[in-house]
């Protein structure tokens, strides 16, 4: 059984998605909590900016009601991060091939904030790799993880879904060239040189800025971008006195408190003579406080404020959706068939030992035959005819389950063949 428990900008606003950010340091201690409380087998957690999500693997035969074990699953999951209840409003949940479905649509961009999205996949393969080839995953999410990086690839190269700006890093460029106007007069500076920051910074440089400065606290990092946007890097400690020169300044890091203050931006303000200062928080849990929108002069937009690219967006690329749809169908139909197969799997192998142990005993005693050659073909025959059943029953246990579509007759197939029960 896979299944998934989720929040994104479709269910909440950024002051709750959040509180439900899960670190790579989190992962180990949230899988043994769940496996302890759950009976979960694996786990894999994607915490983008404007999504966390839970997928999960539990071993079917163990769940008795999918809707009850969600709940279990969604309350412990709450008590772990040590929210109230009220946070399960936001939460939605899938199980079965709706959680691939949903999987390979946030791969391929669909379910983004930026439709056609290409940074999410590296996000993915991010998140897969604290879990892959550790006892924290099995092999169903591995399979579907997988077949999501199919889809995005399959929809990346057959739509031109990803055209344009299709992330939420080059979305606030295009933001400040519509607030801005002429990238060649706007001093910026880009804090962070993550994938989010490296970015930004090279959208800035293609548009034609050039007071393109970048700052991080791995110095070597900063100096690295900023050759690559012939730009300048900045001391990290003392970012907060370069924003006395800056037109505007863009926080991508992934620090889990914030680096831009209400007293900070008074200061700088007040420095600046109160001199118009563009602020992008594009970060989850955020960087800057809400509270320094209300500063005279500075002008705030975190992820909750992308909606005029995003409507822009959507409608250059909505002509693709179906197809891209009809893309993600193709590549489910195959997950759900191995899915189905795996399913049937555990049935199959009572029916084929069941058939088996009743051969082997039934030769042992039977005693008519008593010279050896006569014992060998008696057991070859046996071995004919166990065969000859074995397949015709599987053969009419996939036309009854449908392929293994309907668990509810697996189960039963699989507990009417296990005699040694």
């Amino acid at each position: 059984m896979v299944g998934l428990i989720g929040i994104s900008h479709q269910t909440a606003l950024l002051e709750i998605r959040e509180q439900l950010v899960i670190s790579k340091e989190e992962i180990p201690g949230l899988y043994e909590y769940l496996n302890r409380q759950c009976d979960i087998t694996g786990i894999f957690a994607l915490s983008t900016c404007n999504r966390t999500e839970l997928y999960f693997e539990a071993d079917s035969s163990q769940v008795q009601n999918s809707k009850d074990f969600i709940d279990t699953i969604c309350n412990a999951y709450v008590a772990y991060f040590k929210k109230p209840d009220s946070i399960k409003q936001y939460l939605y949940t899938n199980t079965g091939v709706k959680t691939a479905r949903h999987l390979f649509r946030v791969s391929t961009g669909l379910d983004s904030l930026i439709l056609g999205e290409y940074q999410i996949v590296s996000q993915i393969k991010e998140a897969f790799s604290w879990v892959d080839n550790t006892a924290m995953i099995g092999p169903e999410l591995t399979r579907m993880v997988h077949k999501a990086f199919e889809a995005g690839k399959e929809v990346r190269t057959r739509t031109s879904i990803n055209k344009g700006a299709v992330s939420v890093s080059s979305a606030a460029v295009e933001l400040v060239g519509k607030k801005l106007g002429c990238f060649s007069n706007i001093k910026s500076l880009t804090i962070g040189s993550g994938e989010t920051g490296t970015i930004v910074a090279l959208n800035l440089s293609k548009k034609g800025c050039v007071d393109n400065w970048v700052t991080n606290r791995t110095h070597d990092k900063a100096i690295q971008l900023a050759d690559r946007v012939n730009g300048k890097a900045i001391d990290f400690s003392n970012f907060t006195q370069e924003l006395q020169h800056v037109d505007i300044v863009t926080f991508t890091t992934g620090s889990p408190r914030a680096l831009l203050t209400k007293d900070i931006a008074e200061e700088v303000m007040a420095q600046r003579n109160h001199q118009a200062l563009m602020v992008l928080d594009l970060c989850n849990p955020r960087n800057v406080e809400p509270s320094v929108a209300d500063v005279e002069g500075i002008t705030l937009f975190d992820l909750d404020h992308m909606e005029e690219v995003v409507k822009t967006n959507f409608e250059m690329r909505k002509g693709k959706l179906a197809e891209a749809e009809a893309i993600i169908s193709e590549i489910l139909d195959e997950f759900e068939s191995w899915l189905n197969m795996r399913l049937m799997s555990s049935a199959i192998s009572s029916i084929t030992s069941t058939f088996k142990n009743i051969h082997t005993n039934e030769a042992q005693n039977y005693k008519k035959v008593k010279d050896e050659e006569g014992a060998k073909k008696i057991s070859e025959y046996g071995d004919h005819l166990s065969a000859k059943f074995t397949r015709m029953i599987i053969k009419q246990i996939r036309d009854v389950t449908n392929e293994g579509r309907d668990p509810e007759k697996v189960k039963m197939i699989e507990e009417f063949f296990n005699f040694s029960s």
